[in-house]
Protein backbone atom coordinates (compact mmCIF):
# COMPACT_ATOMS: atom_id res chain seq x y z
CA UNK A 1 0.00 0.00 0.00
CA UNK A 2 2.80 2.08 0.88
CA UNK A 3 4.68 1.60 -2.98
CA UNK A 4 1.09 2.44 -4.54
CA UNK A 5 0.87 5.98 -3.16
CA UNK A 6 4.06 6.42 -3.47
CA UNK A 7 4.20 5.59 -6.95
CA UNK A 8 1.25 7.54 -7.26
CA UNK A 9 2.78 10.43 -5.76
CA UNK A 10 5.35 10.65 -8.22
CA UNK A 11 2.82 10.21 -11.32
CA UNK A 12 0.84 13.19 -10.06
CA UNK A 13 4.56 14.86 -9.57
CA UNK A 14 5.42 14.09 -13.09
CA UNK A 15 2.47 14.89 -14.56
CA UNK A 16 2.46 18.60 -12.92
CA UNK A 17 5.77 18.92 -14.30
CA UNK A 18 4.33 18.14 -17.77
CA UNK A 19 1.36 20.38 -17.88
CA UNK A 20 2.32 22.33 -21.12
CA UNK A 21 3.55 26.24 -20.15
CA UNK A 22 1.55 29.16 -21.66
CA UNK A 23 4.12 30.80 -23.76
CA UNK A 24 3.02 34.88 -24.05
CA UNK A 25 4.95 37.04 -27.28
CA UNK A 26 3.58 40.16 -26.06
CA UNK A 27 4.23 44.29 -27.66
CA UNK A 28 3.82 47.20 -25.92
CA UNK A 29 0.22 47.58 -26.23
CA UNK A 30 -0.94 44.35 -25.44
CA UNK A 31 1.18 44.03 -22.39
CA UNK A 32 -0.72 47.50 -21.37
CA UNK A 33 -4.21 45.92 -22.04
CA UNK A 34 -3.44 42.90 -20.50
CA UNK A 35 -2.44 44.83 -17.21
CA UNK A 36 -5.61 46.66 -17.16
CA UNK A 37 -7.51 43.79 -17.88
CA UNK A 38 -5.91 41.47 -15.71
CA UNK A 39 -3.77 43.08 -13.23
CA UNK A 40 -4.40 43.72 -9.53
CA UNK A 41 -3.00 47.86 -9.76
CA UNK A 42 -5.76 48.35 -12.39
CA UNK A 43 -8.41 46.37 -10.21
CA UNK A 44 -7.04 48.91 -7.40
CA UNK A 45 -6.66 51.83 -9.31
CA UNK A 46 -10.71 51.20 -10.48
CA UNK A 47 -11.70 50.64 -6.78
CA UNK A 48 -9.74 53.74 -5.57
CA UNK A 49 -11.74 56.04 -7.96
CA UNK A 50 -15.08 54.12 -7.30
CA UNK A 51 -14.56 54.83 -3.82
CA UNK A 52 -13.37 58.54 -4.17
CA UNK A 53 -16.67 59.11 -6.69
CA UNK A 54 -18.76 57.19 -4.48
CA UNK A 55 -17.79 59.52 -1.60
CA UNK A 56 -18.54 62.28 -3.05
CA UNK A 57 -21.68 62.10 -4.79
CA UNK A 58 -23.21 60.87 -1.08
CA UNK A 59 -22.22 63.90 0.51
CA UNK A 60 -23.47 65.82 -2.75
CA UNK A 61 -26.50 64.48 -2.30
CA UNK A 62 -26.98 65.05 0.76
CA UNK A 63 -27.81 68.15 0.01
CA UNK A 64 -30.86 67.23 -1.91
CA UNK A 65 -34.21 66.67 -1.29
CA UNK A 66 -34.74 63.70 1.51
CA UNK A 67 -37.67 62.20 2.95
CA UNK A 68 -38.07 59.88 5.93
CA UNK A 69 -40.77 57.68 7.04
CA UNK A 70 -40.72 56.58 10.87
CA UNK A 71 -43.57 54.43 12.10
CA UNK A 72 -44.17 53.11 16.03
CA UNK A 73 -46.28 50.57 15.18
CA UNK A 74 -47.21 49.39 18.21
CA UNK A 75 -45.79 51.41 21.28
CA UNK A 76 -47.37 49.65 24.30
CA UNK A 77 -46.77 51.03 28.00
CA UNK A 78 -48.43 49.67 31.02
CA UNK A 79 -47.39 50.89 34.62
CA UNK A 80 -48.73 51.58 38.21
CA UNK A 81 -48.45 55.49 38.90
CA UNK A 82 -49.31 56.66 42.55
CA UNK A 83 -51.14 59.94 42.17
CA UNK A 84 -52.79 62.34 44.84
CA UNK A 85 -56.41 61.99 45.13
CA UNK A 86 -58.01 65.29 46.07
CA UNK A 87 -61.41 63.27 46.88
CA UNK A 88 -59.99 61.15 49.40
CA UNK A 89 -56.93 63.27 50.55
CA UNK A 90 -54.81 60.62 49.91
CA UNK A 91 -52.57 59.03 47.54
CA UNK A 92 -53.45 56.40 45.58
CA UNK A 93 -51.84 54.04 42.68
CA UNK A 94 -53.56 54.49 39.13
CA UNK A 95 -53.10 51.15 37.04
CA UNK A 96 -52.41 53.13 33.27
CA UNK A 97 -52.44 51.39 30.25
CA UNK A 98 -51.76 53.15 26.59
CA UNK A 99 -51.36 51.33 22.87
CA UNK A 100 -50.16 54.38 20.42
CA UNK A 101 -49.47 53.77 16.80
CA UNK A 102 -47.37 56.90 15.44
CA UNK A 103 -46.32 57.57 12.42
CA UNK A 104 -44.13 60.71 10.98
CA UNK A 105 -43.03 61.48 7.28
CA UNK A 106 -40.54 64.45 7.09
CA UNK A 107 -39.02 66.04 4.19
CA UNK A 108 -36.25 68.52 3.89
CA UNK A 109 -35.19 70.46 1.52
CA UNK A 110 -31.56 72.55 1.68
CA UNK A 111 -31.32 75.68 -0.21
CA UNK A 112 -28.04 75.75 -1.37
CA UNK A 113 -28.35 79.30 -2.40
CA UNK A 114 -29.96 81.10 0.44
CA UNK A 115 -27.87 78.38 2.68
CA UNK A 116 -31.74 77.60 4.77
CA UNK A 117 -33.54 74.79 5.08
CA UNK A 118 -37.05 74.79 4.83
CA UNK A 119 -39.01 71.24 6.01
CA UNK A 120 -42.32 69.84 5.78
CA UNK A 121 -43.75 67.26 8.59
CA UNK A 122 -47.07 65.20 8.65
CA UNK A 123 -47.62 62.92 11.52
CA UNK A 124 -50.64 60.43 12.36
CA UNK A 125 -51.19 59.65 16.00
CA UNK A 126 -53.41 56.93 17.50
CA UNK A 127 -53.85 56.50 21.42
CA UNK A 128 -56.07 53.73 23.35
CA UNK A 129 -55.74 54.46 27.35
CA UNK A 130 -56.62 52.82 29.93
CA UNK A 131 -56.33 53.93 33.68
CA UNK A 132 -58.04 53.35 36.52
CA UNK A 133 -58.20 53.74 40.49
CA UNK A 134 -59.11 51.87 43.19
CA UNK A 135 -60.97 49.10 41.20
CA UNK A 136 -62.76 51.79 39.07
CA UNK A 137 -61.46 51.89 35.19
CA UNK A 138 -61.70 54.42 32.57
CA UNK A 139 -60.91 53.59 28.83
CA UNK A 140 -60.85 56.25 25.89
CA UNK A 141 -59.49 56.33 22.36
CA UNK A 142 -57.93 59.22 20.44
CA UNK A 143 -56.21 60.50 17.39
CA UNK A 144 -54.21 63.45 15.82
CA UNK A 145 -53.04 64.44 12.94
CA UNK A 146 -50.07 67.48 12.68
CA UNK A 147 -48.76 69.38 9.30
CA UNK A 148 -46.21 72.00 9.64
CA UNK A 149 -43.74 73.80 7.08
CA UNK A 150 -40.59 75.35 8.76
CA UNK A 151 -37.91 77.60 7.46
CA UNK A 152 -34.92 78.07 8.73
CA UNK A 153 -32.02 81.09 7.31
CA UNK A 154 -29.36 82.25 9.06
CA UNK A 155 -28.42 85.91 8.13
CA UNK A 156 -25.32 87.60 8.05
CA UNK A 157 -23.18 84.42 8.11
CA UNK A 158 -22.03 82.24 5.40
CA UNK A 159 -23.24 80.04 3.35
CA UNK A 160 -22.54 76.97 4.65
CA UNK A 161 -24.54 74.95 2.32
CA UNK A 162 -23.29 76.57 -0.83
CA UNK A 163 -19.73 75.71 0.53
CA UNK A 164 -20.44 72.30 1.10
CA UNK A 165 -21.48 71.93 -2.34
CA UNK A 166 -18.31 73.94 -3.75
CA UNK A 167 -16.48 70.92 -1.83
CA UNK A 168 -18.55 68.45 -2.67
CA UNK A 169 -18.29 69.05 -6.85
CA UNK A 170 -14.41 69.81 -6.68
CA UNK A 171 -14.08 66.07 -4.57
CA UNK A 172 -16.01 64.77 -7.71
CA UNK A 173 -13.65 66.34 -9.94
CA UNK A 174 -10.70 65.74 -8.30
CA UNK A 175 -11.72 61.31 -7.96
CA UNK A 176 -11.78 61.82 -12.25
CA UNK A 177 -8.40 63.81 -12.09
CA UNK A 178 -6.64 61.47 -9.96
CA UNK A 179 -8.33 58.47 -11.82
CA UNK A 180 -6.58 59.40 -15.21
CA UNK A 181 -3.29 60.78 -13.41
CA UNK A 182 -3.67 56.69 -11.61
CA UNK A 183 -4.16 55.01 -15.03
CA UNK A 184 -1.22 56.95 -16.97
CA UNK A 185 1.19 56.08 -13.80
CA UNK A 186 -0.09 52.48 -14.42
CA UNK A 187 0.93 52.59 -18.23
CA UNK A 188 4.13 54.15 -17.78
CA UNK A 189 4.90 51.12 -14.76
CA UNK A 190 3.86 48.82 -17.75
CA UNK A 191 6.05 50.28 -19.99
CA UNK A 192 9.18 50.69 -17.77
CA UNK A 193 8.83 47.11 -16.71
CA UNK A 194 8.14 45.74 -20.31
CA UNK A 195 11.23 47.98 -21.71
CA UNK A 196 13.58 46.27 -19.02
CA UNK A 197 12.38 43.02 -19.75
CA UNK A 198 13.66 43.67 -23.24
CA UNK A 199 16.68 45.54 -22.48
CA UNK A 200 17.78 42.81 -20.04
CA UNK A 201 16.89 40.19 -22.70
CA UNK A 202 19.10 42.16 -25.51
CA UNK A 203 21.60 42.44 -22.79
CA UNK A 204 22.18 38.73 -22.45
CA UNK A 205 22.60 38.25 -26.28
CA UNK A 206 24.86 40.74 -25.64
CA UNK A 207 26.77 38.90 -22.98
CA UNK A 208 26.21 35.90 -24.61
CA UNK A 209 27.82 36.42 -28.05
CA UNK A 210 30.42 37.92 -26.19
CA UNK A 211 30.77 34.63 -24.59
CA UNK A 212 30.89 32.89 -28.07
CA UNK A 213 33.35 35.23 -28.84
CA UNK A 214 35.74 34.60 -25.99
CA UNK A 215 34.92 30.68 -26.76
CA UNK A 216 36.55 31.42 -30.48
CA UNK A 217 39.04 33.10 -28.60
CA UNK A 218 40.15 30.58 -26.50
CA UNK A 219 39.80 28.10 -29.32
CA UNK A 220 42.07 29.81 -31.39
CA UNK A 221 44.71 30.83 -28.77
CA UNK A 222 44.64 27.12 -27.57
CA UNK A 223 45.65 26.46 -31.09
CA UNK A 224 48.44 28.31 -31.83
CA UNK A 225 49.85 27.70 -28.00
CA UNK A 226 49.53 24.15 -29.33
CA UNK A 227 52.06 24.93 -32.23
CA UNK A 228 54.23 27.27 -30.42
CA UNK A 229 52.92 30.40 -32.02
CA UNK A 230 51.94 32.16 -28.71
CA UNK A 231 53.19 31.92 -25.14
CA UNK A 232 50.99 30.05 -22.54
CA UNK A 233 50.20 32.95 -20.34
CA UNK A 234 48.02 33.96 -23.46
CA UNK A 235 45.94 30.75 -23.61
CA UNK A 236 45.15 31.54 -19.68
CA UNK A 237 44.38 34.88 -20.11
CA UNK A 238 41.88 33.55 -22.44
CA UNK A 239 40.77 31.26 -20.20
CA UNK A 240 40.11 33.86 -17.17
CA UNK A 241 37.92 36.26 -20.09
CA UNK A 242 35.67 33.16 -21.17
CA UNK A 243 35.26 31.96 -17.49
CA UNK A 244 34.15 35.95 -16.73
CA UNK A 245 32.04 36.02 -19.34
CA UNK A 246 29.93 32.72 -18.63
CA UNK A 247 30.09 34.62 -15.00
CA UNK A 248 28.41 37.51 -16.82
CA UNK A 249 25.84 35.70 -18.24
CA UNK A 250 24.60 33.84 -15.38
CA UNK A 251 24.19 37.11 -13.86
CA UNK A 252 22.76 38.69 -16.09
CA UNK A 253 20.22 35.63 -16.95
CA UNK A 254 19.09 36.02 -13.44
CA UNK A 255 18.52 39.38 -13.90
CA UNK A 256 16.49 38.88 -16.53
CA UNK A 257 14.31 36.09 -14.57
CA UNK A 258 13.80 38.73 -11.99
CA UNK A 259 12.68 41.33 -15.02
CA UNK A 260 10.71 38.87 -16.26
CA UNK A 261 8.64 37.66 -12.62
CA UNK A 262 8.05 41.88 -12.03
CA UNK A 263 6.57 41.56 -15.53
CA UNK A 264 4.84 38.71 -15.18
CA UNK A 265 2.79 40.27 -11.52
CA UNK A 266 2.35 43.43 -13.09
CA UNK A 267 0.37 42.07 -16.08
CA UNK A 268 -1.33 39.23 -14.42
CA UNK A 269 0.73 36.33 -16.15
CA UNK A 270 1.00 33.36 -14.03
CA UNK A 271 4.65 32.68 -12.85
CA UNK A 272 4.99 29.67 -14.52
CA UNK A 273 4.36 31.19 -17.58
CA UNK A 274 6.78 31.68 -20.34
CA UNK A 275 7.01 35.83 -21.60
CA UNK A 276 8.97 37.71 -24.24
CA UNK A 277 8.77 40.98 -25.22
CA UNK A 278 8.75 41.31 -28.72
CA UNK A 279 7.67 43.96 -30.94
CA UNK A 280 9.38 46.71 -33.81
CA UNK A 281 11.35 48.26 -30.45
CA UNK A 282 13.42 51.26 -32.91
CA UNK A 283 14.72 54.62 -32.59
CA UNK A 284 12.00 56.85 -34.66
CA UNK A 285 12.47 60.61 -34.16
CA UNK A 286 9.43 62.28 -32.36
CA UNK A 287 8.56 66.06 -33.30
CA UNK A 288 8.42 67.73 -29.18
CA UNK A 289 7.43 70.90 -28.99
CA UNK A 290 8.55 72.62 -25.68
CA UNK A 291 5.52 74.93 -25.37
CA UNK A 292 2.92 72.73 -25.83
CA UNK A 293 4.42 70.79 -23.75
CA UNK A 294 4.54 72.89 -20.55
CA UNK A 295 0.88 74.20 -21.77
CA UNK A 296 -0.33 70.45 -21.32
CA UNK A 297 1.23 69.91 -18.29
CA UNK A 298 -0.29 73.13 -16.55
CA UNK A 299 -3.73 72.76 -18.07
CA UNK A 300 -3.94 68.85 -17.01
CA UNK A 301 -1.44 67.73 -14.55
CA UNK A 302 -3.00 66.43 -11.25
CA UNK A 303 -0.70 68.40 -8.64
CA UNK A 304 -1.73 72.13 -10.62
CA UNK A 305 -5.35 71.08 -10.40
CA UNK A 306 -5.07 69.79 -7.12
CA UNK A 307 -3.18 73.00 -5.91
CA UNK A 308 -5.68 74.96 -7.47
CA UNK A 309 -8.63 73.34 -5.97
CA UNK A 310 -6.96 73.72 -2.71
CA UNK A 311 -7.18 77.32 -3.17
CA UNK A 312 -11.34 77.11 -3.25
CA UNK A 313 -11.40 74.66 -0.60
CA UNK A 314 -9.24 77.05 1.72
CA UNK A 315 -11.61 79.82 0.93
CA UNK A 316 -14.82 77.80 2.29
CA UNK A 317 -11.81 76.94 5.40
CA UNK A 318 -12.03 80.63 5.71
CA UNK A 319 -15.68 81.01 5.42
CA UNK A 320 -16.49 77.98 7.88
CA UNK A 321 -13.88 79.63 10.40
CA UNK A 322 -15.56 83.04 10.72
CA UNK A 323 -19.14 81.59 10.89
CA UNK A 324 -17.76 79.05 14.03
CA UNK A 325 -18.69 81.83 17.33
CA UNK A 326 -19.35 84.92 15.36
CA UNK A 327 -22.61 87.17 15.72
CA UNK A 328 -25.30 85.84 13.04
CA UNK A 329 -28.64 85.98 12.60
CA UNK A 330 -31.40 83.00 12.62
CA UNK A 331 -34.80 83.58 11.38
CA UNK A 332 -37.32 80.67 11.88
CA UNK A 333 -40.81 80.77 10.22
CA UNK A 334 -43.19 78.16 11.30
CA UNK A 335 -47.18 77.33 10.05
CA UNK A 336 -48.90 74.30 10.99
CA UNK A 337 -52.19 72.59 11.05
CA UNK A 338 -53.39 70.06 13.69
CA UNK A 339 -56.59 68.36 14.56
CA UNK A 340 -57.56 65.77 17.65
CA UNK A 341 -60.52 64.08 17.55
CA UNK A 342 -62.07 60.72 19.07
CA UNK A 343 -63.28 60.16 15.60
CA UNK A 344 -60.01 59.20 13.09
CA UNK A 345 -62.39 60.98 10.41
CA UNK A 346 -62.99 64.05 12.40
CA UNK A 347 -59.24 64.63 12.64
CA UNK A 348 -58.65 66.46 8.39
CA UNK A 349 -61.43 68.87 8.92
CA UNK A 350 -61.56 71.58 11.00
CA UNK A 351 -58.04 72.23 11.40
CA UNK A 352 -56.73 74.08 14.44
CA UNK A 353 -54.39 76.39 13.20
CA UNK A 354 -50.38 77.02 14.90
CA UNK A 355 -48.24 79.65 13.32
CA UNK A 356 -44.90 81.02 14.63
CA UNK A 357 -41.62 83.17 14.14
CA UNK A 358 -38.47 83.50 15.96
CA UNK A 359 -35.53 85.69 15.35
CA UNK A 360 -32.58 84.74 17.38
CA UNK A 361 -29.43 86.79 17.53
CA UNK A 362 -26.29 84.94 18.99
CA UNK A 363 -23.66 87.72 19.62
CA UNK A 364 -20.24 85.78 21.52
CA UNK A 365 -18.63 88.41 23.72
CA UNK A 366 -15.91 87.48 25.74
CA UNK A 367 -13.75 83.56 24.38
CA UNK A 368 -10.19 84.54 24.59
CA UNK A 369 -9.51 84.98 21.29
CA UNK A 370 -10.23 81.68 19.96
CA UNK A 371 -12.22 82.82 17.35
CA UNK A 372 -10.14 85.31 15.98
CA UNK A 373 -7.18 83.09 15.73
CA UNK A 374 -8.77 80.16 14.02
CA UNK A 375 -10.19 82.22 11.51
CA UNK A 376 -6.31 83.92 11.06
CA UNK A 377 -5.32 80.28 11.13
CA UNK A 378 -7.49 79.41 7.72
CA UNK A 379 -6.57 82.59 6.40
CA UNK A 380 -2.83 81.95 6.70
CA UNK A 381 -3.55 78.31 4.90
CA UNK A 382 -5.60 80.22 2.23
CA UNK A 383 -2.48 82.40 1.27
CA UNK A 384 -0.25 79.45 1.67
CA UNK A 385 -2.34 77.69 -0.93
CA UNK A 386 -2.40 80.76 -3.47
CA UNK A 387 1.51 80.25 -3.11
CA UNK A 388 1.34 76.37 -3.57
CA UNK A 389 0.09 76.98 -7.02
CA UNK A 390 2.50 79.40 -7.76
CA UNK A 391 5.16 76.79 -6.76
CA UNK A 392 3.40 73.72 -8.41
CA UNK A 393 3.19 75.74 -11.78
CA UNK A 394 6.90 76.48 -11.54
CA UNK A 395 7.56 72.84 -10.76
CA UNK A 396 5.83 71.21 -13.17
CA UNK A 397 6.97 73.39 -15.80
CA UNK A 398 11.14 72.65 -14.65
CA UNK A 399 10.20 69.17 -14.67
CA UNK A 400 8.67 69.36 -18.27
CA UNK A 401 12.08 71.21 -19.88
CA UNK A 402 14.13 68.79 -17.71
CA UNK A 403 12.69 65.51 -19.60
CA UNK A 404 12.38 67.45 -22.82
CA UNK A 405 16.27 68.03 -22.31
CA UNK A 406 16.91 64.37 -21.32
CA UNK A 407 15.13 62.75 -24.03
CA UNK A 408 16.84 64.83 -26.67
CA UNK A 409 20.42 64.23 -25.04
CA UNK A 410 19.36 60.24 -25.55
CA UNK A 411 18.40 61.07 -28.78
CA UNK A 412 21.27 62.64 -29.79
CA UNK A 413 23.25 59.51 -27.75
CA UNK A 414 21.65 56.92 -30.11
CA UNK A 415 22.77 58.37 -33.42
CA UNK A 416 26.20 59.14 -31.96
CA UNK A 417 25.97 55.41 -30.29
CA UNK A 418 24.38 53.54 -33.65
CA UNK A 419 28.01 54.50 -35.56
CA UNK A 420 30.18 53.91 -32.69
CA UNK A 421 28.78 50.18 -32.82
CA UNK A 422 29.01 49.59 -36.78
CA UNK A 423 32.71 50.94 -36.19
CA UNK A 424 33.77 48.76 -33.43
CA UNK A 425 31.60 45.33 -34.94
CA UNK A 426 34.26 46.49 -37.79
CA UNK A 427 37.05 46.56 -35.76
CA UNK A 428 36.49 43.45 -33.71
CA UNK A 429 35.91 41.63 -37.29
CA UNK A 430 39.40 42.71 -38.08
CA UNK A 431 41.06 42.25 -34.97
CA UNK A 432 39.86 38.93 -34.85
CA UNK A 433 41.28 37.56 -38.30
CA UNK A 434 44.38 39.58 -37.74
CA UNK A 435 44.88 37.82 -34.31
CA UNK A 436 44.32 34.51 -36.52
CA UNK A 437 46.99 35.39 -39.09
CA UNK A 438 48.94 36.03 -35.87
CA UNK A 439 49.39 39.91 -36.03
CA UNK A 440 48.38 40.96 -32.90
CA UNK A 441 48.21 39.57 -29.53
CA UNK A 442 45.33 38.21 -27.67
CA UNK A 443 45.20 41.76 -25.52
CA UNK A 444 44.51 43.38 -28.70
CA UNK A 445 41.80 41.28 -29.42
CA UNK A 446 40.23 41.25 -25.88
CA UNK A 447 40.46 45.45 -25.78
CA UNK A 448 38.42 45.26 -29.37
CA UNK A 449 36.20 42.77 -28.02
CA UNK A 450 35.18 45.00 -24.83
CA UNK A 451 34.73 48.18 -27.26
CA UNK A 452 32.30 46.24 -29.16
CA UNK A 453 30.32 45.10 -25.52
CA UNK A 454 30.69 48.82 -24.72
CA UNK A 455 29.04 50.03 -27.48
CA UNK A 456 26.38 47.76 -27.86
CA UNK A 457 25.35 48.02 -24.57
CA UNK A 458 25.87 51.91 -24.32
CA UNK A 459 23.53 52.24 -27.65
CA UNK A 460 20.76 49.44 -25.66
CA UNK A 461 21.08 52.14 -23.01
CA UNK A 462 20.34 55.20 -24.96
CA UNK A 463 17.74 53.64 -27.11
CA UNK A 464 15.94 52.67 -23.62
CA UNK A 465 16.38 56.05 -22.45
CA UNK A 466 14.62 57.60 -25.16
CA UNK A 467 11.46 55.04 -24.84
CA UNK A 468 10.97 55.75 -21.41
CA UNK A 469 11.53 59.08 -21.94
CA UNK A 470 9.02 59.59 -24.13
CA UNK A 471 6.61 57.59 -22.04
CA UNK A 472 7.08 59.65 -19.09
CA UNK A 473 6.52 62.79 -21.05
CA UNK A 474 3.11 61.37 -22.31
CA UNK A 475 2.45 60.79 -18.32
CA UNK A 476 3.53 63.79 -17.40
CA UNK A 477 1.92 66.05 -20.05
CA UNK A 478 -1.34 64.17 -21.16
CA UNK A 479 0.09 64.48 -24.34
CA UNK A 480 0.82 62.02 -27.22
CA UNK A 481 3.56 63.48 -28.74
CA UNK A 482 4.25 60.52 -31.01
CA UNK A 483 0.70 60.29 -32.70
CA UNK A 484 0.35 63.92 -31.63
CA UNK A 485 -3.09 63.61 -29.90
CA UNK A 486 -4.01 64.01 -25.91
CA UNK A 487 -3.82 60.83 -24.27
CA UNK A 488 -7.00 59.04 -24.00
CA UNK A 489 -7.98 56.56 -20.56
CA UNK A 490 -7.44 53.14 -20.86
CA UNK A 491 -9.52 51.97 -18.72
CA UNK A 492 -13.47 52.67 -17.34
CA UNK A 493 -14.55 51.45 -14.32
CA UNK A 494 -17.85 49.33 -14.05
CA UNK A 495 -20.04 51.32 -11.93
Amino acid sequence: MRRLIELLSVVVFLSADCLPQQRHELTLDQSIAMAVEKGFIASSVKARYLSALKNAESAQRSLWTSMNLQLNTPEFLESLTQQFNPITGLYEYYQLKSTSFQSLLSINQPIVYTGGTLRFSQSLFSRDQTSGISGSTRQWKDYLSNFYVEFQQPILTPNIHGINQTRNQIAIEQSGTDFLRDQLDLVYSVTESFYLMYQTSQRTIIVRTQMEQNEESYTTAKRKYEAGLIPEVEVLQSDVDLSSSRNDLLNTERELARAKNAFRLLVGIPTADEVEAVGDIQYRPVIIDENRAVESALANRSEVLSAERQVQLAEGNVGLARSQNDFRLDLTARYGLSKNSEEFQNTFNDFNRTRGALLSVSIPIFDWGSHSLSVEAAQVQQTNAVDAVAYTRQQVRQEILDLVNRIRVAESRIQVLEKAVEVAQKGYDISLQRFGNGAITRNDLALTQQRLTTAKTNSLNALIDYKLGLADLQRKTLYDFERQEPVRPVMVPEE
